[in-house]
């Protein structure tokens, strides 16, 4: 134990030091740091397993009597601490074991780090968020809200004019800085955004959002702008879990749920440089993969050639396929479930022809303006959700190239709590899996989906 935290101190500190020297942003230079860390602890690992694997050998030969001799007090002092160091060693290697780690992996924009939140919410330390959390979360909103206003505004002009008689307030809003700790929705912030957000211009505008880039929680802000703008406004939970900001380095939360001890890590904000970490969580108890179902009609925001559900199926198929995973567990999340309820209605799933012509192969029921299937909750409506919803699982699970790998599959909607208890249900069965494997009743060439 002791050269498991000497050699990630030592391996922490060389990382800062290199990380100092090195160039690119702060959360690259922390990503940089923590791997390092990492790996120094999976040497010390190693090194503890060699020390306790001596210390078996000293104890042996100390009850076998090696050449009839005796051993001397000092020796048969040293025989006892070797002994209690690989009791010690080896009670550290069971509770690492029996450690459910897991790995939070997904494209932009999918929803990993809510599902982040709610872990900590539910069963972290505090159960809550701290204060701080709470005023950078207060700046978070009011930059995200004011970024993506003023993305619809100027975007307005090609798809769907406001009413002239709130330029003002148009010219206003795009003068307001957006950037934290700047931005600022004060009440007359507040009900220029309220005013603009009336306009059937605007809503026409937001409807053709697929075109260009803001954040699906901007509806849920803006209808809540007179309690955002008041000087007293305190972030509900829902408004916290809503924020987007973008994930650097590598976070990790632990756990106790049951006396079973989790560990989770989000690593969505280091994606472009996976194949330099991915090889540190290979180990892992379950991969969870997040991919937004509600994104069929969107692009990237890197490049508006390719449509953002493709982008995480080819995303899940690496990480799914990765020889770090062979034997890894993967729960797949297709998540924001209620918006893509929401936006069948007004975006057509499938497009046989043009450039936005997607999901050619789909057969199933599509929505028809003007019909019953364009009203939420009628079962000619319902028939097309389900179509749509399995023919996208689909998508995901055909990447799958191993026939025996487990995949955990959930339909899930961002803020829902339920989405945790499938993901400990899932590592229920995987662990029992495991152990019967273990015990041979069970063959894994059985396993299905």
């Amino acid at each position: 134990r002791q050269a498991i935290e000497g050699e990630g101190e030592k391996r922490r500190e060389e990382g800062e030091r290199a990380s100092a020297r090195a160039p690119g942003s702060g959360s690259e230079r922390q990503a940089r740091a923590a791997l390092l860390a990492a790996d120094g602890r999976r040497r010390g690992q190693a090194d503890a397993r060699r020390d306790s694997a001596r210390a078996r050998q000293r104890s042996t030969a100390a009850n076998m009597g090696i050449c009839n001799s005796q051993l001397s007090d000092s020796d048969q002092e040293e025989v006892r601490r070797d002994r209690e160091i690989a009791r010690r060693n080896r009670k550290d290697a069971d509770r690492e074991n029996r450690r459910i780690k897991l790995l939070l992996l997904g494209a932009g924009e999918s929803g990993k780090s809510t599902i982040f939140k709610q872990m900590r919410l539910l069963y972290g330390k505090e159960k809550r968020f701290t204060d701080a959390e709470i005023k950078k979360a207060t700046l978070n909103i009011f930059s995200n809200v004011i970024a993506d206003i003023q993305t619809i505004i100027q975007k307005s002009a090609e798809f769907g004019p406001y009413d002239p008689s709130l330029k003002d307030e148009a010219a206003s809003l795009l003068r307001q800085p957006y950037e934290p700790p700047t931005a600022l929705i004060d009440e007359q912030v507040g009900q220029q955004i309220k005013a603009l957000w009336a306009d059937p211009g605007i809503q026409a505008t937001w409807a053709a959002r697929a075109n260009f880039q803001v954040q699906d929680a901007l509806s849920h802000y803006c209808e809540s702008i007179d309690r955002i703008s008041k000087e007293d406004y305190v972030p509900t939970t829902k408004d916290i879990l809503l924020t987007r900001v973008r994930t650097s380095g590598i976070v990790e939360e632990h756990y106790n749920i049951d006396d079973v001890d989790f560990v989770m890590f989000d690593v969505g904000g280091q994606r472009n440089e996976r194949r330099k970490w991915i090889h540190c969580f290979e180990d892992v108890t379950a991969v969870i993969f997040v991919a937004a179902i509600n994104e069929y009609d969107q692009v990237l925001f890197e490049d508006a050639r390719i449509n953002r559900m493709d982008e995480a199926v080819i995303l899940f198929e690496e990480i799914c396929n990765s020889k770090w995973f062979v034997k890894t567990a993967m729960i797949l999340f297709l998540n924001k479930r209620d918006l893509f309820r929401e936006k069948l209605i007004t975006s057509p799933f499938r497009i046989d022809d043009g450039p936005d012509a997607r999901f050619g192969d789909y057969t199933g029921p599509q929505v028809e303006p003007g019909t019953p299937s364009a009203t939420l909750g009628t079962d000619e409506y319902e028939k097309c959700y389900e179509g749509a919803a399995n023919y996208c699982l689909q998508l995901f699970l055909s990447r799958k190239k191993n026939p025996t790998k487990k995949v955990y599959h959930h339909i899930t909607c961002a803020t829902d709590t339920s989405n945790l208890s499938a993901v400990f249900n899932a590592c229920k069965d995987i662990i029992l899996k495991a152990n019967l494997v273990l015990g041979g009743f069970f063959d894994t060439k059985e396993e299905v989906h």
